[in-house]
């Protein structure tokens, strides 16, 4: 009898690991069930509903047939911070799959071990979507240290947006140029009131770390905002930019911008100003297309430019910013692998141009900015094509910096350049202060994150 019991005992034995050797070598052809890619952004308005619209398209037709379903959830700009308190407290059920994040958060994103670097995705030749498919300064704003931590997506660059009307009757008949140009437009569009009140600036933008990165990074391709291209090859550690010459350059032009007294260094209202003739000049976001041609409409006519050079013979370019898609493994690579392929859909040039049309943001591959839906739609929209033209313009180094602390460096740069345009910091200390207190806050995120 106990030779009856040890027999079926290693039959039994054999045929739970027969079993499990199948279930292991035929997972491919077995289904699993539904798959749900959680899909956290901040995008709002049209913008917001565009996407909601391509995911849709994406749940009803390809998401259907290869059963995964796409939950978009609306997180405003705090994603990639929520992302990392989950990844804290290890709350997998509460993380996303996908994630807009800024490109310059991607140093951060990428010291999560949920994080995925997309190089064998991208190296894969099964897959539609590789390296080659996107411009080369979008391969380079989200390669870090060699790796690719993101895929490109609502990205832009920045524009000088004009009344081209209020330009011509001050006796122009092109944008400036260069800043010694923006600073000659500037002081012949201020208008004043009988009682000697601003009835129109020459031109609006306040300059934040937005716009000092965009004309530090401009001057040429070796001009970085921090060490190790700015942050790109390395974790950035201090700032370059005062030790070059680059951001004296352009703080002495801002200078006497300031002194023309047509320059309106604070923003409040600066879309509905421009639209309603109370700033003749802008400098925005390509983002900003969508709601600029909507406010304008036909009242005059707007059109856009290059943002200008700092000095005439500069050669970099303007940085291309934005967003990009970080992907997360919360322990599921089935789950990655259905992200990526929402990704694929997400990035077909029929998709990317009806996002890009609404939004302003690039198309941001190489076959949808050359599809005959966007070939279309910049003829009949030239002031979008602008901003795809500017970008093939610059050299790929033209990028914002990795920073590491980009809050710190935000409010170091925008407050230092509030009390420089209010006369209350001379250039030299202006560049001090900046260079001082980033470098500041820099050692000190290094010395916590040994």
């Amino acid at each position: 009898m106990r030779k009856t019991i040890k027999s079926y005992s290693v039959i039994l034995v054999a045929f739970i690991l027969c079993l499990s050797l199948v279930a292991s070598s035929g997972a491919a052809s077995i289904p699993r069930g539904p798959i749900e890619v959680v899909f956290w952004h901040s995008l709002s308005g049209a913008t917001g509903e565009a996407l909601e619209s391509i995911i849709n398209k994406y749940n009803a037709t390809r998401g259907a047939e290869k059963d995964i379903s796409v939950t978009l959830v609306f997180q405003g700009f705090e994603g990639t911070d929520k992302v990392v308190l989950a990844y804290q407290t290890r709350d997998t059920v509460n993380a996303p799959d996908i994630n807009i994040g800024l490109t310059s958060t991607i140093p951060s994103i990428s010291d999560l071990d949920w994080a995925v670097s997309l190089d064998d995705y991208l190296n894969d030749s099964a897959n539609s979507v590789s390296r080659d498919t996107f411009p080369p300064a979008l391969q380079r704003s989200v390669t870090y240290m060699g790796r690719v931590w993101g895929i490109p997506f609502a990205n832009s660059v920045p524009l000088l947006y004009y009344d081209a009307d209020a330009l011509r009757e001050a006796g122009f008949d092109r944008a400036p140029e260069t800043f010694d140009e923006l600073i000659q437009y500037t002081a012949a569009l201020l208008q004043r009131d009988s009682a000697g009140n601003v009835a129109r600036y020459g031109v609006n933008f306040q300059a934040r770390r937005y716009h000092m990165v965009q004309f530090i990074v401009s001057q040429n391709p070796d001009s970085f905002f921090g060490d190790y291209e700015g942050g790109r090859a390395a974790p950035m550690t201090r700032v370059v930019a005062g030790e070059d010459g680059t951001m004296r350059n352009y703080l002495e032009k801002m200078q006497r911008l300031v002194e023309t007294g047509g320059y309106k260094y604070t923003e409040d209202n600066i879309n509905e100003e421009f639209a309603q003739g109370l700033s003749a000049m802008v400098i925005m976001s390509s983002s900003r297309l969508g709601t600029i041609k909507n406010l304008v409409g036909d009242s005059f006519d707007w059109q856009t430019a290059f943002i200008p050079r700092v000095n005439l013979g500069d050669n970099g370019g303007a940085a291309v910013g934005g967003s990009c898609l970080n992907f997360f493994n919360r322990g599921d690579k089935a789950r990655v692998d259905a992200a990526w392929d929402v990704a694929e859909f997400l990035l077909q040039p029929e998709n990317m141009a009806m996002f890009s049309q609404v939004s302003g943001f690039l198309p941001v591959t190489n076959a949808s900015a050359n599809s005959p839906d966007m070939k279309k739609f910049y003829e009949e929209n030239p002031q979008f094509k602008v901003a795809l033209d500017q970008m093939f313009a610059a050299h790929p180094n033209a990028q914002e910096p990795l920073d590491l602390v980009m809050n710190d460096v935000q409010r170091v740069i925008t407050n230092t350049m509030l009390e420089f345009c209010e006369g209350k910091l001379s250039v030299d200390a202006a560049v001090e202060t900046v260079v001082t207190d980033i470098n500041k806050a820099l050692d000190e995120y290094h010395i916590a994150n040994r």
